[in-house]
């Protein structure tokens, strides 16, 4: 491994954000600038320097870091092969540029054949990094060659951390690639791997005339081994300015965010399925102000407490820089607006008399993303402004750990429910819940298993449908389970009618489950545990089982009749009842579970868990 010496003299900036009052929860954020390389060359540059991380690939902090990149050449948009650069220190240190023979140029019939504009991503169902970028045609002149089908394809290979190889590129097929996919790009994107697995691909694509581009977010599958189309989202388009490129998608709080490069200015759309997307709108600041990026690409950071956008612009003393591309911000976005909040802006990488090229966003840990980008710098003597063809990687360190787990093997699990799941009362600590209790289990288990408690006391399940996005989707969860219906059942004092009927606790427990199943999340529903036969009545004079158990009915219904694993606490106390067992004793209160009754239900649930999390991972 190689330590860049220059890396002590170079610079380090630290900046803070402040809170945002009203905005989001008040996560802040360091930006330490690394350079990761430097070079100077009259012949090249290094540029499309993108980052990803590997977790569990035996390094000191549990994890490597790739990044990819690529020569520019001295012929506008005339890159080399993708090499790659190694890091196992968290990006301290890094191994020298390596070009890979799988992923270097091939010559076909006088052509070469290259791969540009590459995002690498980590695919934790395969436990592959994934590469993604776009192969074209070069003459010999190193001019791009788009007179036939596919000049521009989807490409993609990948890298076994187990073995250190990499795969030859293959391509993605498309439907109508000699007309409306005549070239088709997923060049400079961010893309997602859903919690099922599967993958949404931004793309832009044109037919053979010459058209503006058009954008769309393909859902693909992939196996480890092959990508392809599952399904094809809108076609996205605006007249004038080469139409919309470079599209790059995020997910915040349950709703996808879709940022897309035209050349008078930037756009932003949302969805809710990351297919179908709203109008779209130009960025603006949130005083109304045009954000002022135009011709060049925006990406994401995201935290599960803010969601963040990393650009160029004008208006920065920077009318000197082809573009206005440099320097590069980043600054907090309102998700409900759609602007950026102008106070939030601050200078990620400086300009230094150079333009920056191509750059990336990714998570490396829950507490630290980056950005990274380097210098357009072709010559043996650096800028008089600074410039000396540096790679960095500004590293964004946040104030509060990212619950994400876009960079972290463990699979999550979300249990959802009323106070039951909730779980702490008088004589129940929270590690005596169950939902300690099964992370614990399935760890012992060899399951690197993170399970967050979202249980919330006297809830119900419309009151859970509201907070939904944003208390579970936004974790990114492999599976949820979800349990409701002692609330939902109850009857008041002094009423005669459930809270709910079990008609509307049905309709709840279903949108519940389509809109986890949208998401690429496995719902798991569970039934309440019984009532003890010691209960007091409720406020129609009956035992609360009486109105709980046909709500219970409902869901296994829903389980049976949409194919759903269940978890049948209220039969399994059920059981234990008839047996002759007291259930009152694994309850504080004959309703809520005391340590006793919280390790039944870990034991119920940890089998089925088991072997959905061992099936979602191929084992």
């Amino acid at each position: 491994m190689i330590r860049w010496l220059l890396t002590s003299l170079l610079l380090t900036l630290w900046l803070l954000v402040p809170g945002i009052a009203g905005a989001q929860e008040g996560v802040t954020f360091q930006s330490q600038l690394q350079v990761l390389h430097q070079e100077l060359n009259p012949d090249f540059c290094w540029f499309h320097p993108r980052v990803a991380a590997v977790p569990d690939a035996g390094a000191d902090h549990g994890r490597i870091l790739i990044c990819t990149l690529q020569k520019h050449l001295r012929v506008s948009d005339h890159y080399s092969g993708l090499y790659f650069m190694r890091s196992v220190d968290l990006g301290q240190t890094w191994s020298a540029p390596v070009l890979p023979p799988e992923l270097d140029w091939k010559s076909v019939a006088g052509e070469n054949l290259a791969v540009c504009d590459v995002t690498p991503g980590w695919h934790a169902p395969s436990r592959r990094l994934l590469v993604i970028g776009t192969r074209l045609r070069y003459s010999s002149a190193g001019e791009q060659l788009l007179d036939q089908p596919r000049s521009h394809q989807c490409a993609y290979a990948t890298w076994d951390p187990a073995t250190g190889l990499w795969t030859e590129w293959k391509t993605l097929a498309l439907p109508d690639e000699n007309f409306r996919h005549f070239l088709a790009a997923p060049g400079c994107v961010q893309w997602l791997v859903r919690p099922d697995g599967t993958i949404l691909l931004p793309m832009y694509s044109r037919g053979p005339t010459g058209e503006d581009f058009t954008s769309m977010v393909l859902h693909c599958h992939f196996d480890g081994v092959e990508l392809s189309l599952i399904e094809e989202g809108d076609a996205l388009s605006v007249a004038g300015g080469r139409g919309l490129v470079e599209p790059s998608l995020a997910y915040f709080r349950g709703l996808w965010y879709l940022t897309l490069r035209n050349d008078a200015r930037g756009y932003v759309t949302t969805s809710r399925d990351g297919l179908h997307f709203a109008p779209l709108t130009p960025w603006k600041f949130d005083d109304g102000a045009e954000l002022g990026t135009y011709n060049t690409q925006q990406h994401w950071l995201v935290h599960d407490q803010g969601l963040f956008l990393a650009y160029t612009r004008r208006g920065a003393d920077n009318d000197h820089i082809p573009r206005n591309r440099a320097p590069l911000f980043l600054a907090q976005v309102d998700p409900k607006s759609l602007r950026v909040l102008r106070s939030t802006e601050q200078v990620l990488i400086p300009e230094r008399g150079v333009m920056l090229g191509n750059f990336g966003a990714c998570a490396i840990t829950p507490e630290e993303s980056w950005v990274t980008d380097a210098e357009y710098l072709m010559s043996a003597t650096p800028h008089p402004r600074g410039a000396d063809g540096s790679v960095f990687a500004a590293r964004v360190k946040w104030s509060l750990p990212n619950r994400l787990r876009s960079a972290d093997s463990r699979s999550r699990i979300v249990v959802l429910g009323d106070s039951i799941t909730k779980g702490v009362r008088t004589g129940v600590s929270a590690e005596e819940t169950f939902a300690v209790l099964l992370e614990s289990d399935l760890r012992k288990q060899g399951l690197e298993i993170e399970v967050v408690n979202r249980g919330i006391g006297g809830e119900r399940t419309d009151q859970a449908l509201q907070r939904l996005a944003r208390d579970v989707a936004s974790l990114e969860p492999v599976l949820v389970t979800v349990m409701y219906g002692t609330n939902d059942s109850y009857v008041d004092q002094g009423r005669s009618e459930s809270r709910l009927t079990a008609e509307q606790f049905e309709d709840n427990l279903q949108l519940i489950v389509q809109e986890l199943r949208r998401w690429g999340i496995q719902p798991v529903l569970m039934t309440e545990p019984r009532w003890g036969n010691k209960a007091t009545v409720n406020g129609a004079g009956e035992h609360p089982n009486l109105r709980l158990e046909p709500f219970m009915e409902r869901t296994r219904k829903i389980c049976r009749d949409q194919n759903l694993p269940l978890i049948d606490h209220y039969k399994i106390w059920s059981d234990a009842q008839t047996a002759g067992i007291e259930i009152g004793t694994w309850t504080t209160d004959q309703c809520h579970p005391n340590p006793e009754g919280h390790r039944r239900l870990a034991d119920a649930m940890l089998p089925v868990l088991q072997s959905l999390l061992k099936a979602s991972a191929g084992q």
